[in-house]
């Protein structure tokens, strides 16, 4: 009695897996793009207060933070040498970027504004969030330097 070889769902060559493989990535990207201007729709266009949507923040935040530590991880992003050059310097642009999308939000969007006391102690927490960021960011393009370089041995 002959058995039929069963095979697993979408068995694809090679090449067919790689097209799909891109598709996926491509449009988890867009999904993860269209969330985020989701998010800032909602927030400064309907003026939606953080509470409406924080789930939907919090989601997009995590699963955003674990892509990128996945392509740092697994090698996607190429990383040759960390430098701490670059680490500042990407750490001071995301710093900056945080901290003048902060200064628009408060003082340019809501009409009473912010004291300036109150303003920095929003500026410390996207300073200590993006250091705890790239803190994590930095661990894991270490760790997965570590894994490529034990698998060319």
């Amino acid at each position: 009695m002959k058995t039929k070889d069963k095979k697993p769902f979408l068995n694809m060559d090679e090449r067919n897996r790689q097209v799909t493989l891109r598709i996926i990535a491509i449009m988890y990207f867009v999904t993860i793009i269209s969330m985020q201007f989701i998010l800032i729709y909602r927030q400064f266009a309907l003026g939606q207060e953080i509470q409406n949507f924080e789930d939907i923040a919090i989601i997009t935040t995590v699963n955003s933070l674990f892509l990128i530590s996945a392509l740092l991880y697994f090698g996607a992003i190429p990383i040759r040498k960390l430098e701490i050059k670059s680490i500042l310097l990407i750490y001071a642009l995301i710093v900056a970027m945080g901290s003048a999308f902060t200064f628009v939000k408060y003082n340019l969007v809501r009409s009473p504004g912010l004291t300036f006391r109150d303003l920095f102690d929003k500026l410390i927490i996207v300073y200590a969030v993006t250091g705890i960021i790239m803190i994590f960011f930095v661990l894991f393009s270490f760790l997965g330097k570590r894994k490529m370089e034990k698998e060319l041995e």
